[in-house]
């Protein structure tokens, strides 16, 4: 009989309905799910990056962004094809337990978690820097913002609050404006920059810095932008013809964020050039170049609503993912505990005191890092399960199925590591460390107990 301490077969997310239960109309269309896709991936951390983007590389960091455009799309159609064996909208950590064992699978869905609290506390420090670029006044003040937001969302979450739909489309359009209108504008100014000499040259590396180490530390940097792109594959269920809409859905949503980022990017290298450096707020900055006064408030609000909607979200899911992951078996049972609202008060509290130490340990660049560091964590293992689980007996065929065969995952675990190299060694050695207390919390509570369990049961009498 199994124990309930074993880790379960199913994961905290609720299922996706069968495909046969599914009706065509309810589907995706090619153009709804790149949509989806879209909004997916799309953020306002992208306004955040444009001096660590530019500092190793110069204009060449453009380049640099074109090699995360690859690596993300082949990481997305990884996820495209391991989903398809599911009939469960698992993700990372449901494909590294089908594949690999309950160990490697543990070891995903625990740090899954610990990685949406980093991303929170990044989210957090980059609500504050926002606020100090549009209202200077407050510069200094930086952690106690951060503090007092996770601390509010926190108390609010406690009272069972729900969003609604006109909220999560008031967020999708704050953040989209200033990004579609810094584009359009950039367009017209793109020759004005090279004319005064702010692409050239091309190539201007940091002192001390190869053209191999600079490329790598400015596509992790870049790579905070894109985080997200995972959440279209896993419902490629969920759309029309599949086998065809899901690469184009990828692909489509993907390159156009892309075309997004690049343009942000390179209006600000066309309108500051190595000015940026200096800016404390490149890209409101440069928006002031092209249109006047007003392009700084365009960047700065649309841009605080949606990084505050991010935040109230991440307060929301965050405790709610560490409270499944409960129910599952793999946490004490104490973190699922719910108040009389309904709202889980413990992981609440865990997930806010957890931020808040993170926010006390790092800027906001130092947390965009280290998050993404750990969402490799839920990468390079679902890379892997592609070939570990086409090589296993599934009851489920993929709809989507990688060409070339192990050629697109091998490339992405390479890339993959080449760019977690990157890192700062501190930020690697967090990584290492996460890992070390998740493999000893599943000894403790689940490998523990199931030996626990097997030794109970060999001392019952059969009689």
């Amino acid at each position: 009989m199994k124990s309930k301490s074993q880790i379960p077969e199913d994961s905290d997310i609720k299922d996706i309905p069968e495909l046969d239960k599914v009706g065509e109309d309810a589907k995706f269309s090619l153009n709804g799910a790149t949509l989806y896709g879209i909004n997916a991936v799309i953020g306002s951390g992208i306004f955040l990056l444009p001096k660590d983007i530019y500092k190793d590389l110069g204009p060449a960091s453009l380049v640099a962004m074109l090699l995360d455009v690859l690596l993300v799309l082949m990481l997305a159609v990884c996820f495209a094809e391991v989903s398809g064996y599911f009939n469960k909208n698992g993700g990372a950590f449901q494909y590294a337990k089908t594949a690999f064992g309950d160990f490697v699978g543990f070891n995903v869905g625990i740090l899954g978690w610990f990685v949406t609290i980093v991303a929170w506390a990044a989210m957090a420090a980059g609500f504050a820097k926002l606020l100090i670029q549009t209202f200077p006044s407050l510069e200094g003040k930086n952690t106690i913002i951060s503090i007092l937001l996770v601390t509010f969302l926190s108390i609010i979450n406690s009272t069972g609050i729900k969003t609604s739909k006109v909220f999560t489309i008031t967020i999708t359009i704050a953040k989209i404006i200033p990004i579609i209108a810094f584009t359009l504008v950039t367009i017209f100014f793109i020759k004005h920059g090279i004319k005064v000499g702010h692409f050239t040259p091309f190539v201007q590396l940091s002192p001390g810095m190869t053209i191999s180490k600079a490329a790598s530390s400015t596509a992790l940097t870049v790579f905070y932008a894109f985080i997200g792109f995972e959440a279209l594959p896993v419902v490629a269920g969920e759309m029309r013809n599949p086998k065809k809409n899901v690469p184009k859905a990828i692909i489509g949503s993907i390159s156009i964020v892309s075309l997004f980022y690049f343009m942000i990017i390179a209006g600000t290298i066309a309108m500051l050039g190595t000015g940026i450096l200096q800016s404390n707020a490149p890209v409101q900055d440069a928006f002031v170049e092209m249109i006047g006064p007003a392009g700084k408030w365009i960047i700065s609000i649309g841009a605080l609503v949606s990084i505050a909607g991010l935040n109230m979200g991440d307060s929301l899911m965050i405790p709610r993912y560490g409270a499944s992951i409960s129910d599952e078996g793999l946490l004490p049972k104490v973190i699922a505990k719910q108040n009389k609202k309904g709202a889980p008060f413990v992981a609440i509290i865990v997930s806010g005191i957890i931020t808040v130490l993170f926010l006390l340990s790092g800027s906001f660049e130092q947390l965009a890092e280290l998050s993404v560091v750990f969402r490799f964590f839920q990468y390079i293992p679902t890379a892997l399960a592609v070939i570990w689980l086409r090589k296993k007996k599934m009851d489920n065929e993929p709809v989507f199925k990688l060409p070339f065969g192990p050629v697109i995952p091998i490339i992405s675990i390479i890339v993959s590591v080449w760019v977690v190299a990157a890192a700062n060694p501190v930020n690697l050695i967090a990584g290492l460390v996460g890992v070390i207390v998740a493999s000893t919390m599943y000894f403790l509570f689940i490998k523990g107990k199931k030996l626990g369990s097997d030794t109970d049961s060999d001392d019952v009498d059969p009689a």
